[in-house]
């Protein structure tokens, strides 16, 4: 490792302890406000201190290209990107140029973009069932209060699913890799999305009388996503699903919406896959619901 190597890890080794020390005081209570106060000021030094190494080099930390270095500080400032201003009023964004340009450089590289980089919905989504299992749970007035706040903006971030249909990368690649994994994984999805007992993300409603409708709702989107049309035209204006006999729209479309916002980033798919995959299900939502 060169010496800028090792200048990089050993920043980077102290904005990790300062997060960790920072985000987990609010579940200390042998901290007092001044100590959590402290953390919080350690922290932004920190983060300030990679803005301006990124500032006087960057986009990428060690200069003009992607090297292991970007790989080792993602997932933390990925995570703390979406998730601080949730849980700590905390935008690691706001003022800092060289932190902006490194991710936008970032998203411009595309095995990042494409496989591993974690989504504002999946992150968001996941922040409430971090809160749930790790922070305390609704017992504690100040994790409640997280909680709902991430529940409210995961739900607008859905509301803009079938929107964004129409910005979505709809190249066969995507749609092949979204259609796979519904293909391949279909009997665990549905069991997922109508079972009465849900293992995770339990706020969300499943369609637990639909079980033959949701059934026939994926494989209708797997056949719009494989089709070869447009896939904008087909999910707006294409055919419906028939549904069988006393299954109600309405439970198929609650099952579509709810595959859409269990689905998660990179866990289950690239980022582009996933944009398709959930604008086709909020699409025909819509349309069931609608029409």
């Amino acid at each position: 490792d060169g010496p800028e190597f090792v200048a990089a890890r050993d920043m980077n080794n102290d904005l990790t302890a300062a997060g960790f020390a920072f985000v987990y005081a609010a579940r200390n209570d042998t901290l007092t406000e001044e100590d959590r106060a402290a953390r919080r000021v350690a922290f932004e030094a920190e983060i300030d201190r990679l803005d301006a190494a990124l500032t006087a080099g960057g986009p990428f930390r060690l200069g003009s290209e992607f090297t292991g270095m970007d790989a080792i500080i993602v997932p933390t400032l990925e995570r703390w990107r979406y998730q601080l201003p949730l849980t700590a009023q905390l935008d690691i964004l706001a003022g800092r140029p060289g932190i902006c340009r490194w991710f936008e450089a970032m998203e411009a590289f595309a095995p990042y973009s494409e496989r591993v980089e974690g989504d504002a919905y999946s992150w968001t989504a996941t922040n409430a069932m971090f809160l749930r299992y790790f922070g305390g749970g609704d017992e504690r007035p100040e994790v409640a209060a997280a909680i709902a706040k991430s529940d409210e903006a995961a739900d607008s971030l859905a509301t803009a699913f079938a929107a964004q249909l129409e910005t979505a990368d709809s190249g066969a690649g995507p749609r092949r890799e979204a259609a796979a994994k519904v293909v391949t994984n279909h009997a665990a999805v549905v069991e997922d999305c109508t079972r009465e007992d849900p293992l995770s993300q339990k706020h969300f409603p499943r369609a637990t009388a639909a079980v033959e409708g949701v059934d026939v709702v994926l494989r209708h989107a797997a056949s719009v996503l494989l089709s070869g049309e447009d896939v904008v035209e087909a999910a707006q204006k294409g055919p419906l699903p028939e549904l069988p006999e006393g299954e109600s729209r309405t439970a198929a479309a609650l099952a579509a919406r709810t595959v859409a916002k269990r689905l998660c980033v990179p866990r289950d798919m690239g980022a582009p896959s996933a944009r398709v995959l959930r604008g086709v299900l909020a699409t025909l939502a819509d349309r069931l619901e609608k029409e």
